[in-house]
């Protein structure tokens, strides 16, 4: 009797659920990710700034002047006007959509400023007949230089016209030093106004002076009215000089002063080319000797 209980009692936890339990099943693997087809990334050949007044310079504009903006893309699987255009500045707004925007200069903004324009290009693509779950991405900038240049120009003018006035400055490099004779159409000009400074000031001390508020036009390539300086800008400043020479003899000449200016893209700002003197008053001689 004693050897059947252990039996019974062993039978008795088999019955009540004593087998190993059933492990659950994996899920079923995922699909491999699929695989992008053969697709050329798009390639910005060239990105284009134009103003448009006459003989401009490429990438120059003034605070509030608007540019052509043009991107020649090349794609060799989907149409350019397929392509999605993304446009932003540093400075400035955009008009328009696609290869081809109009870029506005801000109102206002401390020049010279160079400002980056930049493209992104995204073409979105896919295996035939299926959504287009694929994309490139491209981009390409370029640099614009933004000026203020009536008031640039003028200020040149003026400040060249007090150290001018200044028969105490005797350094021409320093009264000159908004002149380039490299960057001028006509590099002898600068040469000239050099010599005049230098007399100026060794042969003359200013007793009084005065020079007022100059007026600039912007006209690229033409000329000053006064004399036919070549240059991109014109400024008249009207100017009253009371000085006297070496000599002991006095002159008094009063007049506008006309000052040629040039662009120079290689620098990015404007240069002084020339300055002559038109009288408004009969002068003596010796005056009109240094005023030119």
């Amino acid at each position: 009797m004693q050897r059947v209980l252990p039996l019974v009692f062993a039978l008795m936890l088999s019955a009540c659920g004593g087998s190993t339990p059933t492990q659950p099943s994996q899920p079923p693997a995922p699909p491999p990710p699929v695989q992008p087809p053969n697709n050329v990334v798009p390639t910005i050949e060239s990105i284009t700034a134009q103003g448009r007044r006459q003989r401009q310079p490429p990438r120059f504009a003034d605070l509030k002047e608007t540019l052509d903006v043009v991107a020649t893309v090349r794609d060799p699987e989907t149409a350019v006007e397929e392509l999605t255009y993304q446009w932003t500045a540093t400075a400035g707004t955009f008009e328009g959509s696609g290869r081809t925007v109009t870029w506005i200069a801000p109102e206002a903004a401390a020049t010279p400023l160079k400002v980056t324009l930049t493209l992104k290009v995204v073409e979105n693509y896919g295996h035939p007949g299926q959504p287009k779950n694929f994309s490139h991405e491209v981009t390409a900038t370029v640099e614009l230089a933004l000026h203020d240049s009536t008031n640039e120009v003028r200020r040149m003018a003026e400040q060249f016209l007090v150290d001018f006035s200044d028969t105490n400055i005797k350094d021409w490099q320093y009264i000159m030093r908004n002149f380039k004779a490299a960057a001028c159409p006509n590099p002898s000009d600068v040469e000239a106004e050099k010599q005049d400074v230098i007399r100026h000031y060794t042969e003359f001390q200013m007793i009084s002076s005065r020079i007022g508020d100059g007026k600039v036009t912007v006209n690229f390539g033409t000329f000053c009215p006064f004399r036919g300086r070549s240059g991109d800008a014109c400024a008249v400043v009207p100017v009253y000089w009371d000085s006297q020479k070496v000599d002991g003899s006095r002159s008094v000449a009063r007049g506008d002063d006309f000052l040629a200016a040039v662009y120079s893209t290689k620098d990015s700002r404007w240069y002084l080319c020339s300055s002559d003197f038109q009288p408004a008053e009969t002068l003596s001689s010796s005056h009109l000797f240094y005023a030119r």
